[in-house]
């Protein structure tokens, strides 16, 4: 099944496109943003190389990350990026991650992109359990993780080399069952 789109009431996450890379650049290579990220790329070329590589990808190929742009759905400006991990050998979980630009948080986008990717991941593609890794330095997106509903499983001690230190991992999950019953109540984190 080829992707298309994924649509909120504010958003719309689509296929990374070249026209994307310079605003994709500037947000990813911004110190607020990479202080905390794996990944920090040192050019819109290595950006452009990045999403040329993602362009015959489809969802739920095992292992790789297909990553998504946030976009604006007024005006079609990339604000950040939501990436699909779908690690080898584990065809019933994914990892999500999520980045978007310093003047575009606390406006509930994060929130509205990251229930639109879990419900994506869960509904469409059937996944059991969704999980994300972050420094636990890292305070908004912990509350961005508890606010959709998910549950911290695992605090890692120094467990990731990232930019020339050891940090710890945190881990946290939510199950398919736990978000059908979380959506069916009502209460998915849409008020932030």
């Amino acid at each position: 099944m080829t992707f298309s789109e994924l649509l909120t009431p504010r958003l719309v996450l689509r296929r990374l496109r070249l026209s994307d890379c310079a605003a994709m650049f500037a947000v990813r290579s911004d110190p607020r943003v990479s202080r905390f990220q794996m990944w920090e790329p040192r050019s819109v070329e290595e950006i452009q190389s990045f999403v040329e590589g993602l362009q015959n990808l489809e969802p739920d190929t095992p292992d790789t990350w297909f990553q998504l742009a946030i976009t604006l759905r007024e005006s079609g400006l990339l604000i950040g990026d939501c990436g699909l991990h779908f690690p080898a050998g584990e065809p019933h979980q994914a990892e999500v991650g999520i980045t978007l630009a310093p003047n575009h948080q606390g406006q509930g986008y994060a929130t509205e992109a990251l229930n639109a990717a879990l419900d994506y991941l869960f509904l469409s593609l059937g996944k059991h359990r969704v999980f994300a890794s972050v420094d636990p330095r890292n305070r908004a997106s912990i509350a961005l993780l508890e606010r959709v509903g998910m549950r911290q499983e695992a605090h890692l001690r120094e467990s990731v080399w990232c930019k020339g230190e050891w940090a710890d991992d945190l881990v946290f999950a939510v199950l398919e069952g736990e978000w059908r019953a979380r959506r069916s109540a009502g209460d998915a984190g849409e008020a932030n």
